[in-house]
């Protein structure tokens, strides 16, 4: 069994209420934006916590994208599964208009993600193919269209 897979999701949800963003430093405010942060701090406290929880799922969502790739390359399944792409992509589409998130912005979300985890994806799947185990390199995104660019900041 490989380290991906010991790792299991209680795992990594454990002590997820006790971990917090940090609260911002407020000494560099003035007074007036001290006492308009005071009547904010209920709304910013909330904010925090969603922002913990969204850290917190696209974490588990990586970490279950790792697992379908050591699932496609155990059993010789292409990484990139367009059709199934689109179908999750009209959904999440959907359901953005269903909570009145911007359609621009809710696409563009997503699309950050897919090319995200379909470059881990593909990046473990390449390690696993040559034997290579441990946790997947990351590739970074850069640029306005979100170009895939591997540790070495070259094109992936």
């Amino acid at each position: 069994m490989s380290a991906i897979e010991r790792r299991s999701g209680e795992d990594r949800r454990a002590g997820r209420s006790e971990r917090r963003l940090a609260a911002p430093d407020e000494r560099g405010l003035s007074p007036e934006e001290r006492k308009v942060a005071g009547g904010l701090a209920p709304f910013r406290a909330r904010l925090d916590e969603i922002d913990a929880q969204l850290v917190d799922l696209l974490g588990e969502r990586f970490q279950i994208c790792r697992e379908v790739a050591v699932h496609k390359s155990e059993n010789g399944i292409a990484m990139m599964q367009p059709g199934r792409v689109e179908i999750v992509r009209a959904r999440y589409l959907q359901h953005g208009s269903e909570v009145d998130l911007p359609a621009d912005f809710t696409g563009g979300f997503f699309d950050l993600m897919i090319d995200a985890t379909c470059c881990a994806e593909d990046e473990l799947m390449e390690r696993l193919a040559e034997g290579v185990e441990g946790p997947s390199v990351l590739c970074h995104l850069q640029g306005d269209k979100g170009q895939r660019v591997g540790p070495e900041g070259k094109a992936a």
